[in-house]
């Protein structure tokens, strides 16, 4: 009887944690927030906005998606406010918001994001632990545009796991195939017209 007893109540305590989300509060919330970045000026120009759980954690968060305004490389970049729901508020991810180019692989966990401009650039490979991005790799993009009519690009990488460096230098640029170097796809899908 008393393990019945303490099972409904887990199970209805996290109900409540799931429901918080579904009910019109939450997206009040949201709204809320939205409407604060653009009264402010911090939304950024062009963005599009969308609820979606991005850590696998069961609540939504705000992912906004936008096309940065300096740079000479591809700029597709995001802003990130990760539902916590011990304090049933949005919160700001630090390393997901600016992060450019990012791919999510929901199925995995991982996040991969680059930049690449004239003067080189980076990459970074990041994992979801529980509610925290851990880096797993990170490659940084020298250009030596030095050369005859043709830039070599040298890729410094350090894989965090393994706790190896590994220095290449390419006449072409190129990433690992899990950057979707030059590929990169939004998850907010834009109406056309």
């Amino acid at each position: 009887m008393k393990t019945s007893i303490i099972i409904i109540s887990v199970l209805l305590l996290a109900s409540t944690f799931v429901y918080c989300q579904k009910n019109s509060d939450f997206h009040k919330k949201a709204a809320v927030l939205i409407k604060s970045l653009k009264d402010k000026g911090d939304y950024p120009n062009g963005g599009n906005d969308t609820l979606i759980d991005l850590n696998g954690d069961g609540y939504k968060d705000i992912l906004i998606e936008y096309y940065g305004a300096s740079g000479t490389g591809l700029k597709n970049r995001i802003q990130v406010f990760l539902f916590e729901p011990f304090h049933n508020k949005f919160k700001e991810s630090e390393q997901l918001s600016d992060l450019a180019n990012p791919t999510f692989y929901f199925n995995r966990k991982i996040i991969t994001g680059y930049y690449v401009a004239n003067g080189g650039g980076y990459a970074t490979k990041l994992k979801w632990n529980h509610l925290k991005l851990d880096t797993l790799e990170y490659i940084e993009i020298e250009t030596n545009n030095s050369v005859k009519n043709r830039p070599l690009f040298t890729l410094s990488s350090y894989n965090y796991v393994t706790k190896k460096r590994k220095v290449k230098t390419l006449s072409a640029m190129k990433l690992p195939e899990e950057y979707k170097y030059w590929d990169y796809v939004p998850i907010i899908k834009k109406n056309g017209g």
